[in-house]
């Protein structure tokens, strides 16, 4: 069963996405961040890669952007909920910086000091 309707339009209402093109126009990866638990100056961010485009740095690179953008945009704070099994995910959160990892039975939520990450260079300052 895949997301429900009214779960895509929330989170599309409250956030902006993007989606990595391969070179013959067909999509790879879906990053989105927002507001989506409307914690003020936390930013959540959802990621999907293709399986067959995994350890090529597709999502670390748009997840890169979208910390960058969501620091713009005045977030301090960016988390991501996943399953305590999603090593891949939880390595990429470490990398965007000073992370902690609170475990809720089968899953992980990762928060990461955005004002404490190096600042991604095609983002401009707001």
């Amino acid at each position: 069963m895949g997301p429900l309707p009214r779960d895509l339009t929330r989170l599309l209402d409250q956030a902006r996405c993007w989606i990595g093109l391969g070179a013959d126009g067909r999509p790879l990866a879906l990053v989105c961040v927002g507001p989506v638990s409307r914690e003020p100056g936390v930013a959540d961010l959802g990621l999907q890669v293709a399986d067959d485009r995994h350890r090529q740095g597709i999502g670390t690179a748009l997840a890169r952007h979208a910390s960058a953008d969501a620091r713009a945009r005045g977030a301090h704070t960016l988390t991501a909920f996943t399953q305590a099994s999603n090593t891949a995910m939880l390595r990429l959160m470490d990398r965007l910086g000073p992370a902690r990892h609170t475990r809720d039975d089968a899953h992980v939520e990762v928060r990461v000091a955005l004002n404490a990450s190096a600042p991604d260079p095609e983002i401009p300052p707001p």
